[in-house]
């Protein structure tokens, strides 16, 4: 009898332990949904006009009370089909912290540039975009940018960097140039069409 008690109370134990790390999963899942709800939301109000937003990544972190936050890094970008793309990144905590945010980093700014030289690294399609018809090898591809209002770029990544091809409707040709990860061009190819 005493054996089957005490199997008994192993099992209900082993249930418990179960059952609270189930919720404990759940709870977790449900504040990483609702912050990211709240990230998207904010965001879609202070940029209604993006061409992409998204959540980057997050980490959990921990308060001076010893409380658990979470400290999420979303993307926006604006004008991403444009010579000139705008991509911001926003820290947000949740829930909030002290009601202080961190400053938001802007990767590319209106100024359209972007390093170019040692030490560069080109790290974003947006940084690549720019890179693309600003760069000292890139001339050609300025002057099709400028002439042709309607030139839209489209990007890729590849192993060594950066594929990016700009194309008018305006134009019988365009331009398919390659920009390393530390943002030398390494090819600028007229494409005809």
């Amino acid at each position: 009898m005493e054996d089957r008690l005490a199997a008994v109370i192993v099992v209900l134990v082993v249930f418990s332990l179960i059952l609270v790390a189930g919720m404990q999963f759940y709870e977790e899942k449900v504040q990483v949904d609702d912050a990211t709800d709240y990230v998207l939301e904010d965001l879609v109000g202070k940029h209604p006009t993006a061409d992409a937003l998204e959540i980057m990544d997050w980490e959990t972190r921990t308060n001076e009370q010893g409380e658990e936050y979470l400290r999420i890094r979303a993307r926006v970008t604006e004008g991403l089909y444009t010579p000139c793309p705008v991509r911001v990144h926003y820290f947000y905590h949740y829930p909030v912290q002290n009601f202080v945010t961190d400053p938001k980093e802007y990767i590319t700014s209106s100024e359209c540039t972007v390093c170019e030289g040692e030490g560069c690294v080109i790290g974003f399609e947006e940084e690549a975009i720019i890179a693309s018809h600003t760069n000292s090898r890139t001339q050609g591809v300025h002057n099709y940018v400028t002439t042709y209002n309607d030139a839209v770029p489209v990007v890729y990544r590849d192993t060594e960097g950066w594929k990016v091809k700009w194309d008018s409707s305006s134009a019988n040709f365009g331009y398919l140039v390659k920009v390393a990860k530390n943002g030398e061009v390494s090819a600028v190819d007229m494409v005809y069409y």
